[in-house]
């Protein structure tokens, strides 16, 4: 028995001649050709929105914001791979009507609209809740890490200059010594064509120019001010998780609609603490729904108690749990000691009465201790100094406020995990394992920015169906 053979190259075959025909009904190329479609580019802010009366012709901002947003929908993100597949991809030819614009004004496109690809990505999630598809008033917030493309090589505080510059200059004193003893040999004659030397010659500029570079980036590091800096790509940060390496990363935000999967609010940071993030995401998530009331689903590394109390005066309800340090297991834990509002008091578990003794101003914390302490018996078990101290945070009824809804009703942090862990996930197998390919801040917003409108498109299409994006599109 033979096996299935293909047909002859050079057979000619009555093939449809129309591109269209080639092109799914429910793909998701005629979504993304619908939604830009319906966008006013140039109140986006889109350069070249209105073209120009004289000069050459440029392609059409529509035509490369539609490349770029199928590119991140089919993990075609480089501007080399979005220049080869404008030729020899069918949807790429139907999407671009057989254009085939070059990798550098693929890539000048990305480069020159960031804040424009930004707005085009909020556009989307303002079509969709036109049309019904988003309108709840619960949300989950959470953050990931995504590399920056920066190398981990490139990161270096003053400590490691100073060493590497120090072992540079040690190199460059060896080579020069191995120079200067070949000079003597050949001064006494012992060789006419000493060996070797044209490739010290060339090692020794080698690490000059490297001293050089470590001198520049010792006085780059000391005008910033920073301890730690990566090179090539200061706006990035060393992050990353528990004990792992610390990689040049930015901080990607997402606030996701629980009702429809959408990803309704993103913003990037570098800074690796999403503490402070709290407010100003569910602020803008809850503009972007026009809601009166927000409940945001999050997890512990949000617990700020300053943000959650002022998210409740902004009507924005907070359901996490509270992230606690490590404690020793020796003495008395701070949950131990029960906090009496009336009276503004913590009786301690040998039953005294701490009262109010001053304010830890930075940490806006009150400090209750009680004179007790000093004849009671169960004071090796509290603390090993002369008195114990609890510090009681100013907004700490917050706190407790926001950890009762989560003992009140356990689903709501499984809700949180299944709504806004997978799209992070999506949308890192969709960047490549989740880096960026383009430095610094602002070009990278506009990167995350295509990367979750792909993800809105994709989802959009799974949950509601191509008929009615593209018809009300």
């Amino acid at each position: 028995m033979g096996h299935i053979e293909g047909f002859d190259r050079g057979q000619v075959s009555l093939l449809p001649a129309c591109i269209d025909d080639y092109v799914a009904p429910q793909a998701l190329v005629r979504i993304v050709d619908a939604f830009i479609g319906s966008l006013d580019l140039a109140e986006l802010g889109f350069a070249r929105a209105i073209a120009a009366s004289t000069g050459r012709p440029g392609f059409h901002p529509a035509d490369m914001l539609r490349l770029y947003v199928w590119g991140y929908l089919n993990q075609v993100r480089s501007s080399r791979h979005l220049e080869r597949a404008c030729v020899r991809d069918l949807e790429a030819l139907w999407l671009m009507r057989r254009l085939a614009p070059d990798y550098r004004t693929i890539a000048a496109f990305r480069h020159d609209n960031p804040e424009a690809i930004v707005r085009a990505s909020a556009a989307f999630v303002q079509f969709c809740r036109e049309q019904g598809l988003v309108g709840g008033h619960t949300v989950a917030l959470d953050g990931t890490k995504m590399r920056a493309a920066a190398s981990p090589k490139n990161i270096a505080g003053a400590e490691r200059l100073t060493r590497d510059l120090a072992h540079t200059e040690r190199e460059i004193a060896y080579y020069l010594d191995r120079l200067d003893a070949i000079d003597e040999q050949v001064a006494q004659g012992f060789d006419d064509q000493p060996a070797h030397r044209e490739a010290f010659a060339g090692a020794i500029a080698s690490l000059k120019r490297r001293k050089d570079r470590l001198a520049r980036r010792q006085a780059e590091l000391a005008r910033r001010d920073e301890k730690v800096l990566v090179f090539g790509e200061p706006e990035a940060k060393p992050m990353g998780y528990a004990h792992a390496p610390k990689l040049p990363s930015y901080n990607l935000q997402s606030v996701v609609d629980v009702e429809s999967g959408l990803i309704i609010h993103h913003d990037v940071f570098n800074d690796a603490n999403d503490s402070h993030m709290l407010r100003p995401m569910s602020l803008a998530a809850k503009e972007v729904l026009a809601a009166d009331e927000l409940h945001v689903l999050t997890d512990g590394g949000y617990s700020n108690a300053e943000e959650v109390a002022r998210c409740e005066a902004e009507a924005i309800t907070v359901s996490a749990p509270i992230k606690r340090g490590a404690m020793n297991s020796e003495h008395f834990r701070p949950t131990q000691f029960v906090y009496d509002e009336a009276s503004d008091t913590i009786r301690c578990p040998a039953g005294q009465t701490m009262r109010p003794s001053g304010i830890h101003t930075r940490n806006r914390a009150i400090r209750y201790r009680t004179p007790a302490c000093k004849t009671c018996s169960l004071k090796p078990r509290c603390t090993p100094g002369a008195q114990r101290a609890i510090h009681r945070l100013i907004d700490q009824a917050a706190l407790d406020r926001m950890e009762a809804r989560i003992y009140a009703d356990p689903s709501l942090m499984r809700i949180r995990r299944c709504t806004v862990e997978h799209p992070f996930g999506t949308i890192k197998r969709m960047s490549g394992g989740g880096r960026f390919l383009t430095r610094g801040l602002r070009r990278v917003k506009a990167e995350a920015a295509l990367s979750v409108v792909a993800f809105n498109i994709m989802h959009a299409m799974n949950a509601f169906g191509a008929e009615k994006l593209t018809g009300a599109g």
